[in-house]
C-alpha cells in the first residue's frame, strides 16, 4: 500500500486511511500534478496499524453474486432533460429520500472545485446531477456516513468505484445493511491542477471571469461532449479542450492507469453510467435526451432496483453488450502515449503552448 511503499499506482486518494485515523495523524497533500495522496504526521502516529488495515488497496472486494444489465430512462422528462444520462440515479436517490434517509454524491462549488456532499432533500440532491471530470475532495465524508448510520439512517453513497469500496470497508458489518451504494464506471481522474489551468486559460483568452462552469452541456446532444463557460456579463463560449486533455489520457491518476474495479465485479450495489453503444443494442430505445446503463451487483441492489422501477422505462440488456461498448468494464484506462511528453511540457512551457499541442485537435 502507499503509505508503505509510497508507489502512487497503488493509492487511489479515497481518504479510508485518514478518515480511520484515531489521532487525526494523517493529511491529504497535493503532489506536484495536482493530486491528493495521505501524509503521515510521525509526532502524531501512535503505530496502531488502522490505516494499513483499512487500505482498500489490500481488502479486495467479494465478487458480485449475481449481475443484471439495463437500459434506463427516466419517465420524467425534466428529470432526464437535467440529469447526464437517463436519469436513473434521480429514482435510486429519490426512493432513499422517501425513506427519511440521506444521500451523498458530488457537486460543483462556486470556486469550481469538486467535492462529495451530503444531501437530505431534493433541493440538494440535485446539485449531484451532472458529470464532473476531476477527482472530488472526500474529506471527513466517511466519518459522515458512519455517523448517519449510527443514528439509523438509510444512506446512499454515490461515488467512483474506488471511493464506494473506500466507504464499505470502513462501515463496520452492524451497519451495512442501510448502506446503500451507487458506484460510476469512471474512466479515471483528471488532474484539479490541470483543470485550474484550463480556467485560467479560458479567462484569460476571453478576458472575463467566469461565472459558470459545465463539464459536459447536454444542449449539444448526450452523445457529444463539449464544456461550456459561462461568464459574468452572461456570455459564453463552448470548447471541447478540456475534454481533449481527459481523452488524450495524459493527465489522470497514476492509479487509475492500473484500476482494480475496471470490470465487473464492481464494489457497490448498482453501477451506472452512460448507455453507450445503446443505438446498436437498441435503436428503438435511443433518443437525444440520453439512456443509462444500469447494472444490479447483488440481491440488495436488485431489491433497491424493484422499488424503483414505476419511475423508470426498462429495457433488458446482455452484460456482454454493456462490456462491448464501455471499455472500462474490461480493462483500464491506458496511459496516454505523451504522457511523459506532456507533463515535461508542462513544467517548461505556458498553458497555451499546452492547448495548442495537446488539446486543439
Amino acid at each position: 500500500m502507499y503509505l508503505k511503499t509510497e508507489n502512487k499506482n497503488e493509492c487511489s486518494g479515497c481518504t479510508a486511511c485518514k478518515n480511520i485515523c484515531p489521532k487525526n495523524a494523517i493529511k491529504m497533500v497535493e503532489d506536484e500534478k495536482g493530486f491528493k495522496y495521505p501524509k503521515i504526521d510521525k509526532e502524531k502516529c501512535i503505530e496502531c496499524g488502522a490505516c494499513y488495515r483499512i487500505c482498500p488497496n489490500i481488502k479486495k472486494e467479494e465478487k458480485n453474486s449475481i449481475i443484471e444489465a439495463y437500459g434506463v430512462k427516466h419517465k420524467d422528462e425534466k428529470e432526464r432533460i437535467t440529469s447526464r444520462s437517463g436519469g436513473v440515479f434521480v429514482a435510486l436517490s429519490d426512493y432513499i429520500l422517501g425513506q427519511g434517509g440521506v444521500v451523498y454524491g458530488v457537486k460543483q462549488n462556486k470556486d469550481f472545485t469538486v467535492c462529495h456532499s451530503r444531501a437530505e432533500n431534493k433541493e440538494q440532491r440535485d446539485e449531484f446531477k451532472g458529470s464532473k471530470y476531476i477527482q472530488s475532495d472526500m474529506n471527513d465524508i466517511i466519518k459522515k456516513v458512519k455517523q448517519d448510520l449510527k443514528e439509523n439512517k438509510k444512506v446512499l453513497f454515490s461515488g467512483t468505484p474506488c471511493q464506494v469500496h473506500a466507504v464499505k470497508v470502513s462501515v463496520p458489518e452492524k451497519y451495512q445493511e442501510n448502506l446503500y451504494t451507487c458506484d460510476l464506471i469512471c474512466h479515471g481522474v483528471p488532474s484539479e491542477k490541470i483543470f485550474k489551468e484550463f480556467l485560467k486559460y479560458i479567462e484569460a483568452t476571453a478576458g472575463k471571469k467566469i461565472k459558470e462552469f459545465n463539464f459536459r452541456d447536454k444542449r449539444f446532444g448526450w452523445e457529444t461532449h463539449y464544456e461550456t463557460s459561462i461568464f459574468d456579463d452572461g456570455t459564453e463560449i463552448s470548447t471541447q479542450f478540456f475534454r481533449n486533455l481527459f481523452y488524450g489520457h495524459n493527465i489522470l491518476r497514476p492509479s487509475c492507469y492500473n484500476c482494480n474495479y475496471a470490470n465487473t465485479h464492481r464494489p457497490a450495489d448498482i453501477t451506472i453510467a452512460d448507455f453507450w453503444g445503446i443505438e446498436n443494442v437498441a435503436p428503438e430505445f435511443l433518443d437525444k435526451k440520453g439512456v443509462s446503463l444500469t447494472i444490479i451487483n447483488n440481491e440488495k441492489g436488485k431489491k433497491w432496483f424493484e422499488n424503483v422501477k414505476q419511475d423508470l422505462q426498462i429495457i433488458n440488456c446482455s452484460i456482454e453488450d454493456c462490456i462491448k461498448y464501455t471499455y472500462t468494464l474490461s480493462n483500464a484506462t491506458p496511459e496516454g502515449e505523451q504522457m511523459e511528453e506532456f507533463w515535461k511540457d508542462y513544467k517548461q512551457y505556458d498553458f497555451k503552448y499546452i492547448i495548442e499541442k495537446y488539446a486543439s485537435k
